[in-house]
């Protein structure tokens, strides 16, 4: 992985290193992938030197997510969200391609109602605050889709993951996007919301780097009235909330599961039968 003669790193050199560390998942998207974006959400306005965008992913476990299914601990779904694991392993990441020689730019999901809060340093530079779209970057980096509850489903956990995201100047190979299938366009999701906040009847659609992603619209200011487990992100008073912990991100869960979607496998089911029934 280092910098000497200019040579290209070595994207398995990282991912072993990154794993070993605790990360569960990692991919690499070339920020050429990024093209399809405005200045106010791409990449190269934060490091004009991109070549790869390595998108990091942390697990929630699954258990943390049955304080809300009892309605008896919400404070499971907190204990079970690796915000401070996933910073520092991010950071010691980038310690590790510096200390290689390829400058390294961690960022953590923002809402995306942050942008546009600033002042232009330049007529040609967008205004703060440039934020990306990771479910993008996560789908460009080969690590999942984007399912009809509008949120990023993996393989291994469906929605259980927090996502962090290194810009690098190393030119890294990449992984080719994501082709699979998670979602089964069920609409447990959406079904399960108390406050019918996801509309099962139309599909909002938007570009991906390759195809495009579709799921339901959903309507933030419902959403956030949710007494099911929503989660307001900090530093934003617009944005739609954290779901996972909610109604419709738990039947997420449970279906996934049920109908043997996900390569991680436990012991036993989610939800005991009587409450699938």
């Amino acid at each position: 992985m280092t910098a000497s003669g200019g040579s290209a790193a070595t994207v398995q050199e990282f991912k072993t290193i990154a794993q070993a560390m605790g990360v569960d998942l990692v991919g690499v998207a070339p920020v050429e992938r990024f093209a399809i974006f405005s200045p106010e959400a791409n990449p190269l306005s934060i490091q004009p030197l991109t070549r790869s965008v390595i998108v990091l992913g942390f697990s929630i476990p699954r258990g943390a997510l049955q304080g809300m299914e009892t309605g008896s601990a919400s404070y499971t779904l907190g204990m079970g969200i690796p915000v401070s694991v996933a910073v520092e392993t991010t950071y010691l990441l980038c310690r590790r391609l510096e200390t290689a020689g390829w400058e390294a730019t961690p960022l953590f999901r923002q809402a995306g109602d942050m942008r546009r809060q600033g002042v232009r340093v330049s007529p040609d530079k967008p205004e703060p605050n440039v934020i990306l779209e990771f479910d993008f970057a996560a789908h460009a980096a080969g690590l999942g889709e984007v399912g009809r509850g509008k949120w990023l489903l993996t393989p291994e956990f469906g929605p259980r993951q927090i996502l962090t995201i290194i810009l690098t100047d190393a030119d890294m190979q990449p992984d080719a996007p994501f082709s699979g299938s998670v979602c089964d366009n069920c609409g447990a999701c959406a079904a399960a919301c108390p406050a019918g906040a996801l509309d099962s009847t139309r599909l909002h659609r938007a570009p991906l780097c390759e195809g495009e992603a579709d799921w339901y619209p959903l309507h933030i200011e419902s959403c956030r009235v949710c007494q099911t487990g929503t989660t307001k992100l900090p530093y934003s008073s617009g944005s739609e909330p954290f779901r996972l912990g909610a109604a419709c991100g738990r039947a997420c869960v449970a279906h996934l599961e049920d109908s043997g979607k996900l390569t991680r496998k436990f012991a036993s089911p989610f939800r005991p039968p009587k409450e699938q029934e």
